[in-house]
């Protein structure tokens, strides 16, 4: 007997296009459990997780507000250059706690980003890279007021062994035609040179002037400079897992002022600058070589997706839900541990409650997880290893008498795929009306 919740939304939908449904019953089926993968594999799926971890952590920063009716994504739209520089500091961000390796081959890999954390980069952005024209609505003010209620940002990737440890593409890069690794590649090059010619600008050519000045004296000036970057600069791009190209430019000083006196010489109509003052420029650098980053994605249509994905009939409603509890950590007489070690004590009690509920869930007839395992033992570590990745909810909170609260949630999806694990699946047609 098959559960039929939903069944006229479903068809109303899906009947017609094609498209398969799946029901799983509880009838115990035969383990569906990839060979583990190798050391060189699971560096792999590792690098890949955490790069799809970190692009959606991005998008949900992006949503953050950053000013009166401006979230940090409209600030960023409005400056490449910002927008660039806080996806270079992302990406350098590390995973949080410990990758998660299923028996299914699945790889899970969080990341995080504290509001204290998110608040000093953009303050520094603010500073470097904004000008009036490209903030409105955004001030250090604005950004220190609503980082206070910023939560914690999480994120969590996951890369598959059938997918993702493939040798003959670079890893994350397996839906992507080649067509798309050249565009993206070419792209990379571009945002790399600008970025090289943005930073040269920075450079500074006396107490109170900036290389900038200069560039932006003529166009001709500016164009000659970039296309000698162009020919003249080191540039070497990788594919990186979260799917983006990653441009780096160098070129030495030395390289540099040779180009800045064939320009002044060939180019520059004005009187305010002199080669003398390049040399000086050099001079006051800090380096002797100029580097930049340049970043790319290949477009949409070059990524190979499913025309129709098969969807599940009979999913029970709490796999598209988010479980959460609360811990508590009460000191006895005597005990005086210090904050991190009530939080980790108060977190283990949330653990502790979220198992109780994660069991609790029916799955299907009246079932519940904490049964089902009972006759699937070997799906328990599976489970076990899936609590590990509870996230915060929110900051602890003191309780009177020097206690503290913790509370934690976890996305229920990755759960249901455990336990349909064991089930039997049958394909069937969408009924037609």
């Amino acid at each position: 007997m098959h559960l039929t919740r939903g069944v006229v939304a479903g068809v109303s939908v899906w009947a017609g296009v094609g498209a398969l449904l799946w029901f799983f019953t509880l009838v115990p089926a035969s383990a569906q459990t990839a060979a583990w993968p190798s050391a060189a594999q699971q560096k792999v799926l590792q690098q890949v997780a955490l790069g799809q971890a970190r692009t959606e952590l991005f998008a949900r920063l992006r949503a953050l507000p950053a000013g009166r009716d401006v979230t940090v994504g409209d600030w960023l739209s409005g400056d490449i250059e910002r927008e660039r520089a806080l996806r270079l500091w992302l990406r350098k961000q590390p995973r949080r706690g410990s990758p998660r390796l299923y028996s299914d081959g699945v790889c899970e890999v969080d990341a995080s980003i504290q509001p204290e954390e998110l608040r000093e980069e953009l303050l520094r952005l603010l500073e470097d890279y904004t000008t009036p024209a490209t903030s409105p609505g955004v001030d250090s003010r604005s950004i220190k007021g609503l980082a206070r209620r910023w939560p914690m940002v999480w994120a969590t990737g996951r890369a598959l062994l059938s997918r993702h440890a493939r040798p003959d593409r670079a890893p994350g890069w397996e839906d992507v035609t080649s067509e798309g690794l050249v565009l993206a590649r070419r792209a990379a090059e571009a945002d790399a040179y600008h970025a090289l010619l943005e930073e040269a600008g920075r450079l500074m050519v006396s107490d109170n002037r900036r290389l900038r000045e200069f560039l932006q004296a003529d166009d001709a000036v500016r164009a000659a400079v970039r296309e000698a970057l162009r020919r003249q600069a080191a540039v070497k791009v990788e594919y990186e897992p979260d799917q983006v190209a990653v441009a780096r430019v160098r070129i030495g000083l030395r390289e540099l002022l040779r180009i800045l006196t064939r320009v002044h010489e060939e180019h520059y109509r004005g009187d305010q600058f002199e080669v003398a003052d390049f040399r000086e420029m050099r001079l006051r650098a800090a380096w002797d070589e100029l580097t930049a980053s340049g970043l790319a994605q290949p477009p949409p249509r070059t990524i190979l997706r499913n025309r129709y994905e098969p969807i599940e009939y009979n999913t029970p409603s709490w796999a598209t839900e988010t479980v959460s509890a609360a811990g508590r950590y009460e000191p006895v007489d005597g005990e005086s541990p210090d904050e991190a070690a009530k939080v980790a004590a108060a977190r283990l009690d949330a653990l502790d409650n979220l198992r109780r509920k994660v069991e609790q869930l029916v799955i299907q007839k009246g079932v519940t997880v904490g049964e089902y395992l009972g006759y699937h033992q070997d799906l328990k570590g599976d489970v076990v290893l899936f609590l590990s990745g509870a996230r915060p909810a929110g900051r602890p909170r003191a309780l009177p008498a020097g206690g503290v609260e913790v509370k934690v949630e976890l996305p229920l999806l990755r759960l249901w795929e455990i336990v349909r694990r064991k089930m039997k699946q049958e394909e069937v047609e969408p009924p037609t009306e």
